[in-house]
């Protein structure tokens, strides 16, 4: 071997011997190093411990409130909370009771459980009306929420209804009655476990929890003791409820001709659900629609005569029906998908005098009021009334629902008038839900208004006669589905000036 060869060959032996020494060297350096565990707290470092079972043993051991108050076997750091193994030459550790002092003091321990997440979509509201965020439950167990969810459909059907059709054992109808052919709720529930803050609301009652999904979670309640002479309607009536939302509010009572014990407690809440609950109706009923008034002027008798000379007769179908039920509230819209007419109507009569007048008693503050005149029903046959003049969500609904004839059915004056108002729907002035509508003047300072139109076939100034076609049914403004809003009014309606509604099934139809 030449000696260049040797000394380089010397010279590389050199190089591998020294790298291996440094590298063994480093080697039991890090071997010597100590495990240790880094405590992140929001994303901040707040201590290195050399155990970290030490610290969640200490957690779990101190937060005995913690657990008698939620009957857990154990509680946790908080979310935000994160421990990390590293190798480090530092041997000046935090203790695991210092850590949790920090801890303790800057958030929140957490305790297993469950959270709903409601979610609410943008397509189930009207454009003008605000869209909820979404909204979180916390629950320790599942079952809490099944529970609760169960309890709130209860206090809308019954419990016969629900385990048939749970159970798959609904039976078909043939004869006068309702079968309920789907139940679900419209907003997506979201559920997942999780380490809940204990700081935040976590229900362990299923009661408490089907309470506020049904009153919202911020409600105060408002209690009611029976007395003498009470009932449902009376109670109702004097907390603004109707007698079905007092039924949801106290389902121990199934009928609101239940007769009322003096002393006992109920529940007058108005009620603001937090989810929508929906169930679908397939119903055979016999269906009365009021009948028509008319009035005939007979010169040969004295003034003030009056006289009816014709019974009405209210009309009878049998109807096959379908329609939706929201939190207890039947839909606006119904399909009659057969009718059958039992009685045709039979219009009242009433023959009166000449230079007959009606008096003044049409500015009585009553809702009852009876208003004579020629009067006709508004819209086609087979119809039905979905919803009448009643508290309706702690608010008055000034009229009646009528549905059944279709999108674009023929909407006829009840009586004769002059058209006073035409008006497009407009989401942005102050009578956007009423969609479109029209409203007509009658003698006497009585106005009648057709809402939620699909069109018109009239002009303001238009003079108009009982019978005539003025518009077209629709599901414009704030509704549930295609149908006719008839209010009866002392006093033109939704020009801000002073005017009373009537109830249109006292004041102008029998029915």
């Amino acid at each position: 071997m030449k000696t260049k060869d040797i000394i380089i060959t010397i010279i590389l032996s050199l190089i591998v011997g020294v790298l291996y020494f440094v590298n063994k060297n480093f080697e039991t350096q890090v071997d010597r190093a100590n495990v240790a565990y880094q405590v992140y707290l929001n994303g901040e470092v707040i201590g290195l411990i050399s155990d970290d079972q030490e610290l969640y043993n200490l957690i779990n051991q101190e937060q005995l409130e913690i657990k008698e108050q939620y009957n857990v076997d154990s509680v946790y750091p908080p979310n935000v909370f994160e421990i990390v193994e590293v190798k480090t030459y530092n041997s000046d550790f935090a203790t695991a009771n210092s850590i949790y002092e920090m801890i303790e003091e800057r958030d929140d321990f957490t305790v297993k459980g469950y959270t709903i997440t409601i979610k609410y979509d943008e397509n189930d509201y009207h454009e003008e009306e605000e869209v909820p965020k979404d909204f979180t439950i916390n629950v320790l167990d599942k079952n809490i929420f099944e529970e609760a969810l169960k309890s709130y459909i209860l206090a809308f059907v019954s419990e016969e209804d629900y385990k048939s059709y749970m159970n798959n054992t609904v039976e078909e109808i043939t004869d006068v009655g309702q079968i309920i052919n789907n139940m679900y709720f419209q907003e997506t529930m979201l559920i997942k476990e999780a380490y809940i803050s204990v700081n935040e609301k976590i229900y362990t009652d299923a009661a408490e929890l089907s309470q506020d999904l049904l009153f919202g979670p911020d409600a105060h309640m408002d209690e009611y003791t029976v007395q003498a002479g009470d009932n449902i309607e009376s109670i109702s009536d004097e907390y603004k409820l109707n007698p079905q939302e007092f039924l949801i509010a106290n389902p121990s009572y199934r009928s609101e001709n239940t007769i009322l014990k003096i002393g006992d407690t109920v529940n007058v809440t108005l009620l603001d659900p937090i989810i929508t609950f929906i169930y679908e109706v397939y119903r055979i009923e016999e269906s009365v629609t009021p009948f028509s008034k008319q009035r005939i002027v007979d010169n040969t008798k004295e003034r003030g005569y009056e006289e009816i000379t014709q019974a009405g007769i209210t009309a009878l179908t049998l109807n096959h029906e379908v329609y939706k039920v929201e939190n207890g509230e039947q839909s606006s819209e119904i399909d009659i998908v057969y009718s059958e007419t039992v009685r045709e109507a039979v219009d009242e009569i009433t023959v009166v005098g000449p230079s007959y007048s009606s008096g003044s008693s049409w500015g009585s503050s009553s809702t009852n009021v009876v208003i004579p005149g020629n009067w006709t029903w508004p819209t086609d046959q087979p119809s039905v009334i979905t919803s009448r003049y009643s508290m309706r969500w702690g608010k008055l609904h000034e009229g009646i629902d009528i549905s059944g004839t279709g999108y674009g059915s023929n909407i006829y004056a009840i009586g004769d008038g002059v058209v006073t108002n035409v008006s497009p729907a407009c989401s942005s002035c102050y009578q956007w839900s009423n969609g479109n509508y029209v409203v007509v003047q009658h003698e006497n300072n009585i106005y009648s208004a057709y809402l939620h139109l699909s069109g018109f076939n009239v002009r303001e100034g238009d003079v108009v006669k009982k019978g005539q076609v003025i518009a077209y049914m629709g599901d414009s403004g704030f509704v549930t589905g295609t149908h006719l809003h008839l209010g009866i009014y002392i006093g033109e309606p939704f020009v801000g000036g002073t005017t009373q509604s009537l109830n249109p099934l006292n004041s102008i139809f029998s029915g």
